[in-house]
């Protein structure tokens, strides 16, 4: 007998799929996008990895974001002391490093932005409530950057602390035409001497045009696509940017315990 050729069969496993109501490939269509369900099959994403939201703020209690909030083990909570000796006191899931306190919850529902990137980035997966994230049970770092619901006052002060406490994933939903040494040293040594991954958005302004801090050197910078999987009308673009993902009309955590859709290379 002649064998004409010897294979082996390959194993076919189901893909995962979290009990989250609201996943689905209309209401939660990025997901789909992007297969992030053969991601999960490979990671459901580790507690040990830590992202920084450096932003508006972020509600620390929401249902589903506090099960995957990070939580400093050098603090004891509440105690006045800083016991872990990093310069903040009590920063027990983060800080606030405009008003240089330990809260870095949204003062009123107007600072509404990074609880939903961070509902986005790690939301608890696979917990019978709200929204799947991509991040499923990684650690998100709650760093209030501002504060003003309008503008990011100290996001680069929020990376600083995020970067001397452990983050692993620097994200950045916010940024301007303005650049600077000062920033770009910041960001060179998130990067070079504390091993960071820092995250930017885009902009959203339908121009070619750098974006800061996305386009600094050290800085992944992300546009913006629909559903379509065309880039969003509103999305920056060129050859400055390394990637694009899902970023209108997402839905994901909202402040008030809610949730709700959002679009913008922040997403």
């Amino acid at each position: 007998n002649v064998i004409e050729y010897a294979e082996k069969v390959p194993l076919m496993k189901h893909c995962l799929t979290p009990n989250d109501p609201s996943y689905n490939s209309s209401t939660q269509w990025g997901l789909f996008k992007i297969n992030a369900a053969n991601a999960w099959n490979t990671s459901t994403g580790n507690p040990s990895i830590v992202v920084a939201i450096v932003d508006d703020a972020v509600q620390t209690n929401h249902p589903d974001l506090q099960p995957n909030l990070w939580t400093n083990a050098g603090e004891i909570p509440n105690n006045g002391i800083d016991d872990d000796g990093n310069g903040y006191i009590d920063d027990v899931n983060g800080w606030d490093v405009a008003d240089n306190d330990n809260n870095p919850n949204p003062p009123n529902s107007t600072f509404d932005h990074g609880t939903h990137v961070a509902g986005i980035a790690g939301a608890r997966s696979n917990n019978n409530i709200g929204v799947a994230s991509i991040g499923y049970n990684i650690r998100i770092m709650a760093v209030k950057s501002t504060n003003s619901a309008s503008v990011v006052t100290d996001g680069y002060s929020g990376i600083v602390y995020a970067a001397n406490s452990g983050a692993k994933v620097i994200n950045m939903s916010w940024g301007g035409q303005g650049n600077s040494v000062s920033a770009q040293n910041i960001v060179n040594w998130a990067y070079n001497t504390k091993n960071c991954l820092l995250i930017a958005a885009a902009g959203n302004d339908n121009v070619n045009t750098q974006f800061y801090p996305a386009a600094y050197t050290n800085v992944v910078a992300v546009a913006s696509t629909a559903s379509s999987d065309a880039k969003s009308s509103f999305s920056n673009y060129g050859t400055w940017i390394q990637v694009s993902a899902p970023g209108s009309s997402i839905y994901s955590t909202t402040v008030g315990s809610s949730y709700g859709y959002k679009s913008g290379t922040s997403m």
